[in-house]
């Protein structure tokens, strides 16, 4: 039999705050309230489960200036999610069914309070959704469409794939050289990114022809596949099953001369230079970041990182204090990029403005020991991945009002990239400050300068031109000359067609 002081009297299901009981020396049971940890207690002298101890709890409650709420329990409830489009339901932790209205991830949620299927919770849906797409929306928003749901990918079995099928040679491609990196045979292996990527393109096929032969994956299939997906996608998808092809190549499981994706084409890359990629910031977007974000502020230090240093994403989200060193009596920021694995080392200096912001941070107590920016927990600032900071960093530029699609922390670099062009920064300077590897990256933004300075200047030359011709000069009439043209005749000549008397 368990002691007095360890029996819990509370009713199953019971989940009230700040009620909490004790006993007495003589093993009676009291109840009483308590809000904040050091402050007063009031006792209930009630019966408990009587609708007198249930007001006298909340009567308990306000008079400490509490407010009624329930206990966090865990649920194991999922609800159904409403066919609305951009309208979504969750469970708290304490079980409650929470509807909200979010435009798309990590936009802000609204939360939608009148109960669900009542006309004033379709108008408050309506509302929100109104004024989201106001704040964060496109042209492709629209308020009464359903929701557009993706249909679940069925699961994959989980028995031994049969010798020959698609499904073998995928999981064989997996365990591979070519997939796992071994340097000793000359491959470099997967990015972990790329290997995320190109699994959910190849296993989007496995479902229906995972157990197929590998001839089922003809010229013709793989087209339909492609034709089915935006231009983008169908380039990713042709580019991993070439990976896994190669591989089949190597190993001797194909040969070349029936390689399905031999004479295959997509239009990712000139798709991709029509959108033109991301956006880059303009200097208008930046002023209004700053104003939201004052120096010493987390948003701050993240836009401050992308724009002084020039890093990707990739580089950013890991950058900290070790990457600050002293070169040449310089502080400097050196870091190993990501993208090439580490082969290509980036080393800029401090821009003093950068140095301020550093300052401010640390002042403010918003830097961390090993990275400057990520996520706290009891207190210190740890690393966050990479797609997470990114996320952060679009949720303080939308509250800053650059909600523009494709506009991201990399087009805070793409920005940064046209002005070191502007700045008349040579290729080399470039590719040593931006971390590229190819001249054609700096040389794309250097004649995109080029082009836009000569046609400045071009122009500059055509005014100073045009304005010391004067326009008498241009209507000026020729000389009378009783064998040339008679005076009065009422024609006009330019001056370089009037000739000069010998």
């Amino acid at each position: 039999m368990l002691e007095p002081e360890k029996r819990d009297p509370r009713a199953p299901g019971d989940r009230r705050m700040y009620l909490y009981f004790n006993y007495s020396e003589s093993g009676s049971l009291r109840w009483y309230v308590k809000v904040s940890r050091k402050g007063r207690r009031i006792g209930i002298s009630e019966e408990y489960g009587t609708p007198a101890f249930d007001a006298a709890y909340e009567a308990g409650v306000a008079a400490l200036g509490g407010v009624t709420r329930m206990r966090r329990v865990k649920t194991t409830l999922r609800p159904d999610q409403p066919e609305r489009r951009y309208l979504y339901v969750d469970v708290s932790q304490r079980g409650q069914l929470r509807y909200y209205v979010q435009l798309r991830n990590k936009l802000p949620k609204i939360r939608i309070k009148p109960e669900f299927g009542t006309t004033d919770f379709e108008t408050e849906v309506d509302a929100a959704i109104a004024a989201q797409i106001a704040v964060c929306g496109n042209e492709g928003d629209y308020i009464n469409a359903q929701k557009l749901r993706n249909e679940k990918r069925l699961a994959l079995p989980t028995t031994q794939a049969k010798l020959g099928t698609l499904r073998w040679y995928w999981n064989g491609y997996q365990q591979s050289d070519h997939w796992l990196g071994d340097l000793s045979v000359g491959h470099e292996g997967l990015a972990e990114s790329t290997r995320l990527q190109r699994t959910g393109l190849i296993e989007s096929l496995l479902p229906e022809n995972g157990e197929k032969p590998f001839a089922v994956l003809t010229r013709k299939a793989i087209k339909a596949e492609m034709k089915a997906r935006t231009p983008s996608q169908a380039g990713n998808l042709l580019s991993a099953l070439r990976g896994m092809i190669r591989w089949m190549i190597d190993e001797g499981h194909l040969d070349e001369d029936d390689n399905p994706t031999i004479g295959l084409r997509s239009g990712k890359a000139k798709a991709s230079r029509e959108s033109g990629g991301f956006v880059p910031w303009t200097e208008e977007d930046m002023a209004m970041y700053r104003a939201k974000w004052p120096l010493g502020t987390e948003p701050r230090l993240m836009f401050d990182i992308l724009h002084y240093t020039f890093l990707r994403l990739g580089d950013a989200h890991r950058f900290g204090p070790p990457h600050l060193r002293q070169i040449v009596r310089k502080m400097a920021v050196q870091i190993a990029t990501e993208k090439s694995r580490g082969n290509t080392t980036v080393t800029v200096p401090v821009h003093p403005e950068f140095a301020e912001s550093l300052w401010a941070g640390r002042a403010a107590g918003i830097i961390g020991s090993e990275v400057f920016t990520g996520k706290i927990v009891r207190g210190r600032v740890l690393p966050m991945k990479k797609k997470t900071w990114a996320a952060k960093f679009k949720k303080y530029a939308v509250l800053a009002g650059v909600n523009e699609p494709k506009k991201s922390c990399h087009g805070v670099r793409k920005a940064r990239a046209e002005v070191a062009a502007y700045a008349d920064c040579t290729e080399s300077q470039m590719m040593a400050m931006f971390g590229w590897t190819d001249p054609k990256m700096p040389a794309h933004y250097i004649a995109q300068a080029n082009r836009e300075k000569l046609g400045m200047s071009g122009m500059e030359k055509v005014v100073a031109f045009d304005e010391s011709q004067s326009l008498d000069d241009f209507l000026q009439l020729p000389e009378t000359n009783s064998t040339r043209t008679p005076a009065g005749n009422g024609l006009v000549t330019f001056p370089g067609n009037i000739r000069k008397k010998a």
